[in-house]
């Protein structure tokens, strides 16, 4: 099921994370997305990565932190947050 890679690590969502993508209807396949094509508004830590995409009047964002998975046995990116707002003029 997490079979889904970015940078050549599996994506992998927490728990609130994947209750978010389930209150926006998004999949991990969307979170991918939005990090291979969106856009970086502002710089995090050393080990995290945030984008944001725009759909119409909406942005998604997804946060990402590199981790190492005792399941897996490897690292991977844990996804942390996935947000939506509406974007102000």
């Amino acid at each position: 099921m997490f079979n889904i890679r970015y940078k050549g690590l599996r994506l992998v969502p927490s728990k609130s994370a994947a209750e978010e993508l389930w209150r926006y209807g998004l999949t991990i396949e969307d979170c991918k997305e939005i990090l291979e094509n969106g856009y970086e508004p502002r710089k995090r830590g050393k080990d995290t990565t945030e984008k944001w995409m725009d759909f119409g009047h909406k942005t998604y964002n997804v946060v990402v932190v590199e981790s190492y998975n005792h399941m897996y046995k490897e690292k991977v990116y844990l996804i942390i947050h996935v947000g939506r707002f509406t974007k102000r003029k």
